[in-house]
């Protein structure tokens, strides 16, 4: 290996580190947009009473629900 080929597989490994630790810092960013920090109650809020009752099946007597009662239901059901 001659003096040319070190230094290219050296830059090589560089570029390719740097777009790697880029696009971790890029996903941790995101993990905190979208993730953890939203809160549950409001992103729950946002969906239509069908979609809540599509998300509590097998439960029982859930019909009569409101909105409140059924984010409420989501939230405590394990």
């Amino acid at each position: 290996m001659n003096l040319t080929t070190t230094a290219d597989s050296v830059m090589m490994f560089c570029i390719l580190a740097s777009m790697a630790i880029f696009d971790a810092l890029l996903t941790l960013l995101s993990v905190i947009k979208k993730g953890f920090c939203i809160d549950q109650r409001t992103l729950l809020m946002q969906k239509t009473n069908k979609e809540l009752k599509a998300m509590l099946i097998g439960v029982k007597r859930i019909s009569n629900l409101n909105k409140k009662q059924l984010v409420d239901l989501i939230l405590t059901t394990p």
